[in-house]
């Protein structure tokens, strides 16, 4: 007999009716089989007619797989306990189900199958109920009752419309699942890229209507335009906060002069990025007679310009932070401040805020003073000037002999602040960050690693220095304030981390119990000719807490201090900007503030810590979203090509590399042509059967490319070769 419908029917049941007489206990595929072969062994091909049932049977969630690879009755039979409903955060992967995870808590604790998420969206805030008599195991199997808030309700999707004026949305957020339905597609054209607000939801349909045409899918730009709009960034200004800011001038009249400290006289620079147009920071340094160093760092008076509660308070806490992307930058505050008014352009008055300290020969920081100034940056260097000064191959003819031994002096006191940080415990992770260079059409033409010089270091340190200063001074008065934390990672992440990185030969040479930074910066310390110390930086890193911002001080872990804020970059950052304000509040001006303001801007301080964290998290995700769809995009010109690289995570359906111009891709199962690969999940390998052939973290290999999906942001490769 031939497989029909009706044969698949029989099977189904069958099948139904073996698991559901278990009673709840695991049965093995295989022993399914055994217990059907007699009945459907004239069926032509019935084994693979019964596997097919019982994978259709875990796909639609009727059965529920194990890890052991055993089936249960699923998800959608099981009977749900609605006597207690629970609340909690679900994110929803790749294959569309969901996993929630209880408010107040930081790991997942329930898991949803994709046909019970009743029209939930990935981060929305959702009511659930337990199944009652789901498998045991890591995680609850639940049903969603109800989405208490969405995420987001702002989507970017390309419309496509035929000659009958029927249409379809394809939305680019991949874990979207519901059709949407528009109130109106008039002036509408297929291929048009769209913000699409979403106004209703049921389980299976999303209602909405079209907020803004960003263009159409091959307009130049619109690739990254509608990445920026589907992770709810904004990157025009409103036209009122426009005119509020064209309205700012700089006008450093008497009372300013009266009230701020003249540093004009003193050769004060800045050192940036050859490409930057905001400068926040500036430096000077001196060597002192006893050999200690007097550092001043002068950055810019944001607060000045951006009164709080003013219309363009609201859209800098908005914004959060400004976005670097590949061919632009989306910035927290109008041009005509970031570019010009705030930014310490060169041979110009700006208004700063200045944080002077001494730093002895030991790196100890003392004598901490900060105060309202006016300076005059007396040039704008960017890092390659500075660096070439410092390996001798510039003399920097036309600069001063005064500005030239400052640097000197900036070098010296680099070397003191970059052992101190090294002997605390700083931790240094060398992650390569990859710069993707775009032609005027916005496609890339080159992916190079960025280089970090002897001047960007150096810059770093005394932006470290003044941090960590200004919230000493902080602390000692005990003021309401903002800062920069960092927690310890937890055990259970540092036992694998441990587990992996020994594999891969990283040698542990301390207990990772009761962990300090130190500790882990001796680790890559002792581990300088590990082959795959590149591999093991990013699983450090990983193994990382998230830094954030709060008003609770718990110190920050990775560069080793009890005392961290963001103070030196205002015009990017909303943190910062806080900071300054705190310091007007409590001591530059606070006579002249009115206690309702004060009581105020002190009680938004959690609120605004909070949202300062989500915004750089947002950044983030932007960023990293974009990079990886101009990687696809590049890797489209090089299908055929082979490169090197190495393996960064192994799993079931696969391995994923990186190539040595930090491009990541995957090597699918079935592009491992050569062998019969099976997933050792406890030594995290890949196995051949016939070849023996191995892959785990590390291994190097050639690879090539097959595919790459611009839209989708992946890229496929096949394995080649491995690499001694």
């Amino acid at each position: 007999m031939d497989i029909n419908k009706k044969n698949t029917m029989s099977i189904k049941q069958d099948v139904i009716d073996i698991v559901t007489n278990e009673n709840g206990r695991p049965i093995p595929p295989g022993i399914i089989l055994h217990k059907l072969k007699d009945q459907y062994r004239e069926v032509a091909n019935y084994k693979y007619a019964i596997y097919s049932v019982i994978d259709a049977l875990i796909s639609s969630g009727e059965f529920k797989q194990l890890k052991n690879k055993s089936v249960v009755l699923g998800y959608i039979n099981a009977p749900v306990d609605l006597n207690k409903l629970k609340q909690g955060t679900i994110l929803i992967n790749s294959k569309g189900s969901g996993f929630i995870t209880l408010n107040n808590e930081k790991n997942a604790t329930f898991y949803v199958f994709k046909n019970n998420l009743n029209g939930a969206q990935n981060g929305d805030l959702v009511e659930f109920a337990e199944m009652q008599k789901a498998p045991k195991n890591n995680l609850k199997d639940a049903v969603v009752t109800k989405v208490i808030s969405h995420a987001k309700d702002f989507f970017v999707g390309v419309i496509t419309i035929d000659e009958h004026g029927n249409y379809k949305i394809k939305v680019d957020d991949k874990k979207f699942y519901l059709d949407i339905r528009l109130d109106s597609i008039e002036g509408l054209v297929t291929g048009q890229k769209i913000l699409i607000q979403i106004k209703q939801y049921t389980d299976k349909t999303a209602y909405g209507s079209v907020s803004r045409i960003i263009g159409h899918i091959s307009d130049v730009g619109v690739d990254i335009l509608s990445i920026v709009y589907d992770n709810g960034v904004e990157p025009e200004f409103p036209e009122p906060v426009v005119e509020y800011a064209r309205k700012l001038k700089i006008d450093i009249d008497e009372h300013q002069r009266a009230i701020r400290k003249d540093l004009t006289h003193l050769p004060i620079v800045t050192i940036d990025p050859s490409t930057s147009k905001d400068f926040d920071d500036a430096i000077y340094v001196k060597k002192l007679d006893n050999g200690d160093f007097f550092l001043s760092v002068s950055i810019a008076d944001v607060s000045h310009y951006v009164r709080f509660k003013s219309i363009l308070d609201y859209e800098a806490l908005k914004r959060g932070c400004s976005i670097y992307l590949v061919d632009r930058v989306i910035p927290m505050l109008p041009h005509n401040l970031s570019d010009d008014i705030c930014s310490l352009n060169p041979n110009v008055e700006r208004l700063t805020l200045t944080c002077d300290m001494n730093v002895k020969s030991n790196g100890v920081i003392e004598n901490i003073q900060i105060y309202p100034s006016i300076i005059k940056s007396h040039r704008r260097y960017a890092y390659e000037e500075v660096n070439e000064f410092f390996k001798n191959n510039s003399q920097l003819e036309n600069d001063s002999n005064e500005i030239k031994k400052m640097l000197l002096d900036s070098l010296e006191l680099h070397k003191i602040l970059d052992k101190t940080k090294k002997a605390r415990g700083y931790i240094d992770f060398e992650i390569a960050e990859p710069i993707i260079v775009v032609n005027e059409n916005g496609v890339p033409t080159e992916i190079k690693r960025r280089e970090s010089g002897v001047a960007q270091k150096m810059i770093e340190d005394f932006m470290l220095a003044a941090n960590e200063a200004v919230t000493i001074y902080a602390e000692k008065r005990k003021w309401p304030f903002i800062y920069r934390v960092h927690d310890e990672p937890s055990d259970d992440r540092l036992k694998v981390f441990a587990l992996e990185a020994k594999k891969l030969g990283f040698k542990i040479s301390t207990d990772i119990k009761n962990i300090g930074p130190a500790d882990i910066a001796k680790w890559i310390r002792d581990n300088q000719g590990n082959p795959n110390l590149d591999l093991i930086n990013m699983m450090l890193l990983r193994t990382m807490a998230k830094a954030d911002y709060d008003v609770k001080n718990i110190g920050h872990f990775g560069l080793s201090l009890k005392n961290y804020t963001h103070f030196t970059s205002p015009i990017r950052r909303y943190p910062d900007l806080i900071v300054h304000r705190i310091f007007w509040m409590s001591e530059f001006e606070k006579d002249n503030i009115s206690e309702g303001n004060r009581k105020e801007m002190q009680n938004s301080l959690t609120e605004q810590a909070l949202l300062s964290s989500k915004s750089e998290l947002r950044a983030i995700k932007c960023e990293r979203e974009v990079n990886a769809m101009k990687f696809a995009e590049y890797m489209q010109n090089h299908i055929g090509e082979m490169f090197d690289g190495f393996v960064t995570s192994v799993s079931s359906f696969g391995l994923f590399v990186q190539l040595t111009n930090a491009v990541e891709g995957m090597i699918k199962l079935v592009n491992l042509k050569n062998d019969f690969y099976t997933f050792n999940e406890k030594t995290y390998e890949l196995v051949g059967r016939k070849t023996g052939f191995r892959f785990s973290l590390g291994t190097k290999l050639k690879v090539k490319v097959i595919d790459a999906n611009k839209e989708a942001r992946k890229i496929d490769f096949s394995f080649v070769s491995f690499i001694k």
